[in-house]
This record gives C-alpha cells, structure tokens and sequence, in this order.
C-alpha cells in the first residue's frame, strides 16, 4: 500500500519562502526589478526542493525487516532492514525506526546514494534491561535538500513488536529421585513401572504421527504415541504468584521481576532437560497443553514477557486450577504469603508428587514488616512439613543460588533449605 508523503518546510525553508514573498509582492511598487527576480528565485528554490525531496522520499521501499523474536533483558538485539529504490544526488536520506527510550531510542540511519533497483541492507543495535513487549517502527524515510529548505517524509512498511524476556540464570541440575515427598516419589514409581508405560503416553495436538505406537492404540482405545521423555521425568508446572499486593520494590529490581526471572530460569532450565513445561498464573495456563513442544517453548516465554502484576485473588485461582492428581512436578514461585495463602496448596498437590516452592520475602524489597515475616516463616513451615522443598529469597539473593539451596538433598528426601540471608554467618 502507497504511503503518503508529508512535507513542510524547515525554519530556513519558511524564511525563504516569507521574504520571497514579501520581495515578490513589495518590489513592483518599488519600482526594482532586481528584488522582483531576487524574490521569485527564493520561491522557485523552496519549491524546487519540495518536489526533489518528495520524489526521493517516493522512489525508496522498505522490503524486509528481521529481528530476532525473542530476546533475553540486558542481551543486545540485531534489527536489520533493507530498503530498495535510488537515492539522488542532492538530496540528504535518513531512515529513522521508532524505538522505545527503554530500547535505546529512536535508531537514525543515513543512506548512501543508491542506483535504481540497488537494494541496502541497514542495520542497529537494541538492549532493554527490563523485560517487556515493545514496540518497533514502523520505519520513515526523510528527505532533506542540499540547502535545508524542505523536510520530506514517508512512512515505510509496519511496525514489529518485540519481546525482551526476563534474564534467564544456569541453575544446578535436579535430581527428581532426591525429590521424594513424605509420602513417596512418583519418579520413583515412574522409574518401577514397565518401559511400554512409560514411555506410551496419549497423542497430542502436534505429535508427529510416525509415533504412534499401534500395539497400545489398539489395546486402549486410544491413539497413543511413543514419548520423548524418559522414565522420571514428568510434566513439570511452574506457579507463579502475580499478585500485586504480594510483591514490592518497582521496576527491575522488584520482588515481582526477581520472581519472573527465578520462573524464566526454572522454566528453561527443566524444558532443555527434556521436561514438558507449563506456566501457571492468575488462574490460567500459558502455554495449552496441546501446543507441540516448541511452540509451547516460545509460548511460555512470552508469556513471562509479557506479565503483569496479577489481582488478588490470582493464586487462589492458580491453585483452584492445579489438575489435581496428575503426576507433575510442582514448582512454586510465592510472594508474601502466610499458612492460609499456602494452606490451599497442600490438597491441590496429588499424592506422592514433588514439590518445590521459593517464597519471596517482598517486605524485604520495601518497608521491613516483621509480622510479615513472621507469617512467611509460618507458611514455610506448614509447606515443609507436608513434604514440600522450600526456600526463602530476599533481595540480595541469586537465583541459581536459591536453587541449589531448594535442590540440594536433605535428610530422608525432604528438607527445608534455608535462605541465603539465614545460612550466611
């Protein structure tokens, strides 16, 4: 579609324009042919490079653009875009992308002189330290004459959203057998049951159809397909509490950004150790189980992009809309939270299933709220006690740190691992 062109003179360009009015107007009834011409040729120049700056503005297109699709907080980006059609002498071209302040600013990219049909590839530089969709282009073009009367400008092609995702951190690997509620392990009766069990599982949306596996299709009743996964590595669900009035501290350096990134971490991490990966948040699951794996990948982190703090009642929905007694690996990333937050936890975790949960000391990001604390400690403790590994993390902790501490073995297969603020001398 044919972009319009906008023009309008320069500070320069309307003072031309005004005294060659003036002259053209004033010099017949002074009698001098010489302000009469003097006027005309400024008029004839600021029309001049009205028409040059517009037909140059005209004769270029934007005919790709790529970026990268999603792109980690604090990693620099590659945006690249390729414009054709001719660039004249005379004229001074610029490509200007609009770009957020967040992501730098808008990005000024000043063309060469191009041949008819020649195709230039430009390129800049994007960084966001904060996570977040953002807003890229749409591009325009802007022609300004050799003597910086008129200012020509087109828009070119749309505008792309970017996705910047939270940082990701290496953590620690993690041994489903040390993992072992109270009650017994499921990757521990996964590890026992017969190989065709395992490794049979019902066909999902994007499976590819070569494996299915006939034999247990026929015997079921329903097409059933091999699965990647190995024995002791189940569906993983990572929850994650938004809640506003859980979290403190604004910007990067919130408990609400410090929980994202911890969510993120997990998430990768267990998804590259072949794990089927789902977010759970305000009551809902991102991404659908039916999506195929690497759309659910793409999906999941996204999602984290994009999050906003949640309302009050989002982790009462979340744990209302556990799947109860499906065998998964429960990961939960809690703000500020006391026993009657936590209490709703307990039941929603099927029999014999790990559990891991990270509690966020919020007050710890703003205002010190003891009585806060107090009722951190409490909800802990009531997780612990029904099997669940925990750890507690304030601000001036890392999150492969708090891992390791969640992860490491513990005494029986259950323990509660203390924070980096309590283990430090």
């Amino acid at each position: 579609m044919s972009r319009p062109v906008r023009w309008r003179p320069t500070p320069r360009g309307w003072v031309f324009a005004v005294v060659g009015v003036v002259a053209a107007v004033g010099a017949p009834f002074l009698g001098q042919r010489d302000i009469l011409r003097l006027g005309v040729l400024l008029l004839v120049l600021v029309a001049v490079a009205a028409w040059s700056t517009t037909r140059s503005v005209q004769t270029l297109d934007l005919v790709s653009r790529s970026k990268d699709e999603l792109v980690e907080a604090g990693v620099p980006s590659t945006v690249r875009l390729a414009v054709v059609g001719r660039a004249r002498a005379g004229v001074r071209l610029v490509v200007e992308d609009s770009a957020p302040l967040a992501l730098g600013g808008t990005a000024r990219l000043t063309l060469p002189r191009l041949r008819e049909g020649e195709t230039l590839d430009l390129e800049y530089r994007v960084r966001s330290e904060t996570r977040g969709s953002y807003r890229l282009g749409p591009a325009t073009v802007i022609a300004l004459d050799v003597f910086g009367l008129v200012r020509s400008a087109r828009v070119l092609g749309d505008g792309v959203t970017l996705d910047v995702l939270p940082r990701v951190h290496p953590l620690a690997d993690l041994t489903l057998g040390e993992l072992g509620g109270s009650r017994g392990s499921s990757a521990s009766a996964s590890a026992a049951a017969a190989p065709d069990d395992v490794s049979i599982r019902e066909y999902r949306v994007g499976d590819d159809l070569r494996r299915v596996h006939w034999r247990s299709t026929a015997r079921r009743g329903a097409v059933m397909v091999r699965s990647d996964e190995h024995p002791g590595r189940p569906d993983v669900v990572v929850l994650l509490d938004t809640r506003a009035g859980a979290h403190a501290g604004r910007g990067p350096g919130s408990s609400l950004e410090w929980g994202i990134s911890a969510a993120a971490s997990v998430a990768a991490h267990l998804q590259r150790r072949r794990h089927r990966v789902r977010l759970l948040h305000d009551g809902a699951y991102d991404p659908p189980r039916e999506l195929d794996e690497t759309s659910a990948v793409r999906g999941l982190m996204r999602s984290l992009a994009r999050l906003q703090p949640g309302q009050p009642d989002g982790l009462a929905r979340s744990v209302t809309s556990l799947g109860r007694g499906e065998s998964t690996l429960l990961v939960a990333v809690l703000g500020q939270v006391d026993e009657d937050d936590v209490a709703p936890l307990l039941s929603a975790r099927p029999l014999g299933v790990p559990a891991l949960a990270i509690l966020l000391r919020a007050s710890a990001w703003g205002t010190p709220d003891e009585s806060s604390d107090a009722g951190l400690e409490r909800a802990r403790l009531v997780l612990a006690r029904a099997g669940w590994r925990t750890s507690v993390a304030g601000p001036g902790d890392l999150v492969p740190d708090v891992w390791a501490h969640l992860t490491r073995s513990g005494s029986r297969g259950v323990a509660s691992v203390p924070s980096s603020e309590e283990v430090t001398p």
